[in-house]
């Protein structure tokens, strides 16, 4: 799990913090203030001065002046007419000050804070989480690009704790309020699916034209059409007679210049082995699959997927590195088949462009991490480990029932099936179980005790990650063809999504979040 991103100090134009009363409070004052000197303008008569010598005699010429009774009607009458108006604006004011503005989006409460999200605890404990609304510990100076944060549990087993400082896991975010350029109407920002500067907003209503809210049609490449076309096929054959269709759309980035280089992921008393059976580096293609649902004319998010996909002579696989799902795919009673469905399509799209076997774990993250998506619904919590291999399992029995799938073991079936009697039998790819684990046991650079030192491991991962062997099927040229080069500095790679939409406050928890996220990421396309 990747560190959540240091808190950053935006510039103070980037981002004006309006409260929802000032444009309605700022209007009025003006209006009131305008009407007032209109007031004094259009009156016959200067206004009244106070008198505060007390002098009798300049009182009782005053009252013997020889104003004519009609003008002094006329100034009275206009006086109170004047009086009353001032009472019903500043009545008018007042009233606005304890009430609401009017919103032209929805009726929910304006002060929206954002969620916070775990953060990982740097004192060396790989699960070990700072929780929202937690206290944790940070140095008072930091420098670099790495942010020391410590729980308070790991923090109280410091010896040394000078110069540290006490903060909380919220976030200061606040949702804000726009106001709209043209109609002065008021909007949530999630509302508004505007993404620009405050200053320049102008809502929906004003132009409809300026919004994008959907995907375009048709898809983007042949691959993702390919998708596309089956997962709303299978869709529409699974809908019960009174459920609705809501159209799916598919979208694929896909690059070929990715690699590793052996020795980062080979235990070091076996590096020069390896390099031997896989050479230098190891190249890889990387392709990211992201699936929208239309929904109340918005195209939401619901599934991401990220695989590397690794073409050597004699033998080609591909691994789902990542997955993650939103809990918002409608029908509700539809969805995990249709996202046990997409994985499917996708090893079925696999076989069809040349690629024999698969490689598959189970590897749930830590509860309340984001896999992909920051901050789930409520009523989505992380899948135990359990869950989750039970989860492929029935994807992997459909697989071969449907023809997609050969044969698939778990690793101690294939431990036995493969007969492995050294390191350099297990496969070794970008965000392996074995890799890693591999390196924390190969302690001294004695070769021969590496082997011995796995054995814990045998039995604790034995059931949790599989190999697959794909039927064989005849290359499908045109598909093979559109594995071309459709790089995405941000949606191509599971990190930068994630971390763009930390960055952003793009969030999933609720609809209306959700569907904002989803339309900035529909921009980014």
């Amino acid at each position: 799990m990747q560190k959540p991103p240091p808190r950053t100090t935006r510039p103070t134009r980037a981002r004006i913090m309006m409260s929802p009363m000032t444009g309605i409070q700022d209007f009025l004052g003006s209006y009131i203030s305008g009407n007032f000197q209109n007031e004094e303008s259009f009156s016959t008569c200067a206004p009244d001065t106070e008198n505060t010598t007390g002098d009798f005699r300049e009182i009782q010429k005053q009252k013997n002046d020889k104003t004519p009774i009609k003008e002094q009607k006329k100034r009275g009458h206009m006086d109170l007419e004047k009086e009353k108006f001032q009472e019903s604006q500043f009545g008018i004011l007042k009233k606005a000050k304890i009430q609401e503005p009017q919103f032209m989006c929805c009726s929910e409460n304006p002060d929206l804070s954002y969620s916070s999200f775990n953060h990982q605890c740097t004192s060396g404990a790989q699960d070990c989480r700072i929780r929202p609304e937690d206290v944790y510990w940070v140095p008072r100076k930091q420098k670099g690009e790495f942010q020391e944060a410590v729980c308070t549990t790991c923090f109280k087993e410091m010896r040394n704790k000078d110069g540290w400082i006490q903060e909380k896991n919220i976030n200061e975010k606040i949702e804000e309020i726009f106001k709209c350029q043209k109609c002065s109407g008021f909007w949530h920002q999630c509302c508004s699916f505007f993404y620009g500067e405050p200053e320049d907003f102008v809502c929906r209503n004003c132009a409809p034209e300026a919004y994008k809210l959907v995907l375009d049609e048709p898809g983007s490449s042949r691959d993702s059409n390919f998708i596309e076309e089956r997962i709303n096929g299978f869709l529409k054959s699974s809908l019960e007679i009174d459920q609705e269709f809501q159209k799916i759309s598919v979208r694929t980035y896909y690059s070929e210049d990715d690699f590793v280089k052996t020795g980062d992921l080979a235990p070091p008393s076996w590096e020069s082995k390896f390099i031997a059976e896989y050479g230098t580096v190891i190249k890889f293609a990387s392709r990211a699959i992201h699936v929208f649902q239309r929904q109340d004319n918005v195209d939401q998010i619901v599934f991401s997927l990220f695989a590397s996909e690794y073409r050597n002579p004699g033998k080609s696989w591909m691994v789902i590195d990542c997955l993650d799902s939103i809990k918002m795919f409608q029908p509700a009673s539809l969805r995990t088949q249709i996202y046990q469905e997409l994985v499917l399509i996708y090893f079925d799209l696999a076989r069809k462009i040349g690629l024999s076997d698969s490689f598959l774990w189970a590897d749930p993250p830590v509860q309340g991490d984001d896999y992909i998506f920051p901050v789930k619904p409520a009523n989505q919590p992380s899948p135990t480990p359990t869950m989750l291999e039970n989860w492929y399992l029935r994807v992997m029995e459909k697989g071969k029932s449907d023809g997609i799938i050969k044969e698939f073991r778990s690793f101690t079936e294939e431990k036995e099936f493969k007969k492995f009697k050294k390191p350099t039998d297990i496969p070794i790819f970008q965000t392996s179980l074995w890799s890693p684990l591999m390196i924390a046991h190969d302690v001294g650079g004695k070769p021969q005790k590496l082997w011995r030192a796995m054995s814990v491991e045998w039995k604790s991962h034995g059931s949790d990650n599989w190999f697959i062997e794909f039927n064989k099927v005849a290359k499908d040229e045109q598909l093979e063809r559109m594995c071309q080069e459709r790089f995405h500095e941000i949606l191509l790679k599971k990190e930068e999504m994630q971390y763009h939409c930390w960055e952003n406050n793009w969030q999933f928890g609720t609809p209306r979040r959700a569907r904002y996220a989803s339309v900035g990421l529909i921009n980014l396309m």
